[in-house]
């Protein structure tokens, strides 16, 4: 590597090519399953390794300059470990960082789960009590959609859909 490649913004040069491979940033995204807002790190930074700049990759991402600026910024000066996000304060989580990848493979590997099955299934395999609310977080976080729980009216009659495609 003696043709230094620079990323330019502005005055500054951002030289990521010393920093990290993209070998290793290839890795590091291959195995990395936890936070959203790392992996969007990731990709920005592999976005500009590969040559494009930093507008480019803000447009990709739909964020704005400065944020990704930043990023290259950091990733320069503390590699990859700078990119993870440093949660500053807050009460910590009751499931730790192998729990929530142990729940994650449970519910991607079991069908069909509703909230309360996935509420159940953490006080009973981490002995952790969650409310509904926390759970619909959680499962966000990791990256899953579950729909708001909605009440049932009960003398609705049984065949209501049909009834209401008739009219």
């Amino acid at each position: 590597m003696t043709d230094k490649k620079y990323i330019m913004s502005g005055k500054s040069k951002i030289n990521l090519e010393e920093i990290i491979t993209k070998e290793e940033l290839n890795e590091e995204m291959s195995h990395y399953v936890g936070p959203y807002r790392y992996y969007q790190r990731l990709i920005a930074i592999k976005f500009i390794i590969e040559g494009n700049t930093i507008s480019d990759a803000s447009k990709l991402l739909n964020l704005s300059y400065q944020t990704v600026h930043r990023w290259a910024k950091t990733c320069e000066k503390e590699g990859l470990e700078g990119l993870k996000p440093s949660f500053g304060g807050g009460r910590p989580s009751k499931l730790s960082y192998e729990e929530l990848i142990e729940l994650d493979k449970i519910i991607e590997n079991t069908p069909d789960l509703s909230m309360k099955d996935v509420q159940l299934l953490i006080k009973e395999k981490f002995n952790v009590d969650y409310s509904l609310k926390q759970i619909g977080v959680i499962t966000k976080k990791l990256g899953y959609n579950y729909s708001k729980a909605y009440p049932i009216f009960k003398k609705a009659p049984k065949d209501a859909e049909e009834q209401l495609k008739k009219t």
